[in-house]
């Protein structure tokens, strides 16, 4: 097969909406390829690359399909290739969570392959939750051929008007250090990382602007912690 040429460094102008409801499954799709390698992911779902996108395709499919807005899309001449998401206050992984987080989070870490991680990380994303009302970042997430061009950046500064426009905190969290660069470039704060069955989880948080100092809650006084479990 030929060696495809590097995409153009200009990036195109783009559309930045709301995703409609026919478009949810396209978003689920985009999602998945581009997480598809993230380790969460492998830890899910092991080697087999199809494994891994069938599996994150039904993770977003449920996700987009019950998930409250803001859900948006960043659309190049009408095809979709970037989606970033966020659970308003009050709607986030902390009041969601179907299940005793506490008593998966502390119970045996699944075996590696065992879908069954999802919720055991999840679980540690519920317990290191902002305690206050924000808005819970995620997904992220940019068709993989053209990452590296901006449209992640512009899908995050649509999505930060939105939040930053009722002035509570935001929070969100990633399990790949890339992510943690693209966040803090951002004006976002590393808080902590914790690592939970060899899975690093790097959790960040911004304060709107104008908001009281912080008014994000967080717990480190401006030094991020690190934390094993599992």
């Amino acid at each position: 097969m030929p060696q495809q040429p590097p995409p153009p460094d200009d990036l195109p102008r783009l559309e930045i909406r709301d995703l409609r409801k026919t478009e949810r499954l396209a978003a689920a799709g985009l999602t998945a390829r581009a997480m598809r390698d993230n380790p969460t992911t492998y830890a899910m779902f092991g080697a087999e690359p199809l494994d891994r996108l069938a599996g994150m395709q039904a993770v977003w499919t449920a996700f987009f399909h019950r998930q409250a807005p803001p859900q948006l899309g960043a659309f190049y001449r009408g095809c979709l290739v970037g989606t970033a998401a966020a659970s308003p206050p009050g709607h986030c992984i902390g009041s969601t969570f179907p299940g005793d987080a506490a008593k998966i989070a502390t119970g045996p870490a699944p075996s590696a392959g065992d879908p069954a991680i999802g919720d055991y990380v999840r679980a540690h994303y519920v317990l290191h939750d902002l305690a206050e009302p924000h808005w819970h970042v995620g997904p992220v997430g940019v068709e993989p051929r053209f990452q590296g061009r901006g449209i992640g950046e512009s899908l995050m500064r649509a999505l930060i008007a939105i939040m930053d426009a009722d002035g509570s905190p935001s929070w969100g969290e990633t399990d790949t250090e890339a992510n943690v660069r693209f966040y803090r470039a951002l004006g976002w704060d590393l808080d902590r990382t914790v690592t939970v069955s060899g899975i690093d989880l790097w959790f960040l948080g911004r304060t709107a602007p104008g908001a009281e100092a912080g008014a994000a809650g967080r717990a480190t006084g401006g030094r991020p912690q690190s934390i094993t479990s599992g």
